[in-house]
């Protein structure tokens, strides 16, 4: 027996001329889906690698003749909130929203992938509510991330100290490094294959990376950096450090009978 089909929350529209499921590459829908997915669940990929059970979304049905992909999400009221907040990234209304950093930080990404996907296809992007697709929930096109980039993001040059934890990637060059004080992962593009091939030989090894970062304004938060070159420290050996504080006139301590009870005193 046929299960009755789940509800539909939302469906995806690419808009364009001629536009129709068997003109539209595979990698485009599952490019589109999965962001579109992430925003729907409130998934931060700097956090997380996997969207929540309780919070997936599935693919129900493309409509046929068009390109409409109609998607059931497991927690529909979470999913349409989500996703309609990402309108107010877009309009520069995030104040309205009251968004916060990390909130911005979780949104991003994705935002970039399907402005990707816009503009090398020449396409939009619609994201609505069955009935409502003349009152899209958002709509993304080829230059919205790079308006949304020059409004709330700065970009410099920029050094990080961290530890490869990977290197490659099959849609580019890419080495993750493991940042102390930051709580996720930093996936960092890398400017040369020449360096990719010198990073991937370092691999669990820190290096001290120079590059070119990405941050949100206001709070300072790091949202991309890519690796131009890097260094690795340079460490001399315990006894010669020793040796090297002892002729700095530290010897002295030797004489004293209990340095605890000096430092004790002149603390009190």
């Amino acid at each position: 027996m046929v299960k009755d089909r789940p509800p539909v929350t939302f469906q995806v529209r690419f808009v364009g001329p001629g536009v129709s499921p068997e003109k539209v590459p595979l990698r485009a829908v599952s490019d589109v889906l999965s962001a579109v997915q992430d925003l729907a669940s409130g998934r931060n990929p700097f956090e997380s690698t996997r969207v929540d059970p309780e919070s997936s979304i599935g693919l129900v049905d493309v409509k046929k003749g068009s390109a409409i992909y109609l998607c059931s999400a497991r927690n529909p009221e979470q999913a349409i909130r989500n996703l309609s907040r990402v309108n107010y990234l877009i309009s520069g209304e995030e104040d309205d929203w009251e968004t916060s950093t990390d909130d911005i930080e979780a949104i991003l990404p994705a935002i970039r992938s399907l402005s990707e996907v816009s503009k090398s296809h020449g396409w939009k992007m619609e994201v609505s509510v069955p009935g409502q697709i003349r009152h899209p929930l958002f709509v993304i096109s080829g230059h919205e991330y790079g308006d949304i980039e020059k409004r709330i993001l700065m970009t410099g040059e920029s050094s990080i100290y961290g530890r490869i934890e990977r290197v490659g990637g099959a849609s580019g060059m890419k080495c993750v490094l493991r940042v102390s004080n930051r709580k996720p992962l930093l996936y960092c593009s890398i400017k040369s294959r020449e360096i990719a091939q010198e990073l991937g030989k370092r691999l669990y090894e820190s290096i001290h990376a120079k590059g070119t970062s990405q941050w949100i304004q206001g709070s300072g938060r790091l949202v991309s950096f890519e690796i131009t070159s890097f260094t690795q420290p340079q460490f001399g050996k315990a006894h010669e450090a020793i040796a090297a504080l002892r002729r700095a006139g530290l010897s002295a301590w030797d004489k004293v009978e209990s340095p605890e009870t000096v430092i004790h005193g002149e603390r009190e």
